[in-house]
């Protein structure tokens, strides 16, 4: 199967009585939610409600305790791999030890070594005078817009975003979230978990997150094209399971 950002067949993403359990505390419990294709959704709540935990099932690099997860209409790979047609950037993305192309290099793996794509990700992340230097050097920002990049060299269906910017000053902080916005606009279907205001602000629907269980209450924020780029389209319904659906 293709991980093409088209991605039409792999949708929706589906959970049925979904539950995470970590020794005896219930991480995540009885989550239903349903995601469609296309543009940005927000997983909001405080640290420590589950987000990071909810985005790992989602990928497939943990199991789920109880219930049933699809993507694909298939279940998470049973040997903890990430479905293949998804990417995901954590708060705090590792680099390898070599240098920034390096790093770039990695999203190729498995696949047909295309230096152009490699070019095309460094203009992206606005790195090309670094490309031969140590990833390990760059500053909080650049290492999360390499990540970004390379991300984005993988084409994913659906693009996973742990809390990118949690740690990145105000000016970092606009220009990932500028590229999260592009890469929606380019068709890319992205999630991401965030209890910022400015990050929910881009999301065409919501989901609210606390004590590992999905809210019965959401709110819809409007996006803010005047602050981090063009306006994302779509009305807005909230559906009773708590998931803010935007036609797209």
């Amino acid at each position: 199967m293709s991980a093409s950002a088209d991605g039409a067949g792999l949708f929706p993403i589906s959970l049925q009585g979904v539950g995470l359990r970590r020794g005896a505390n219930w991480v995540l419990r009885d989550l239903d939610l349903r995601i469609e294709r296309g543009g940005i959704t927000a997983l909001a709540g405080p640290n420590g409600s589950g987000k990071t935990s909810l985005l790992r099932l989602i990928h497939g690099l943990e199991q789920p305790t109880s219930g049933q997860l699809r993507f694909a209409g298939q279940a998470p790979p049973l040997d903890g791999m990430a479905y293949a047609a998804q990417a995901m950037v954590f708060a705090h993305t590792p680099m390898l030890r070599g240098t920034v192309a390096d790093n770039l290099r990695l999203a190729l793996t498995g696949r047909a070594k295309d230096s152009h794509l490699i070019e095309a990700a460094l203009v992206r992340a606005g790195l090309q005078s670094r490309a031969g230097q140590s990833a390990a050097s760059l500053s909080s920002g650049q290492r999360q817009r390499l990540a970004l990049a390379r991300a984005w060299m993988m084409q994913p269906a659906l693009l996973l975003l742990d809390e990118p910017c949690s740690h990145l000053d105000q000016q970092a902080s606009a220009d990932i979230l500028r590229e999260v916005q592009e890469l929606a606009a380019q068709g890319m279907t992205v999630l991401l978990s965030t209890h910022r205001p400015e990050e929910i602000a881009l999301a065409q629907r919501v989901l609210r997150l606390d004590h590992g269980q999905l809210q019965t209450h959401c709110a819809f924020h409007p996006p803010t094209p005047q602050r981090f780029g063009a306006r994302l389209q779509g009305d807005i319904a909230c559906s009773p399971d708590s998931a803010c659906n935007s036609p797209v």
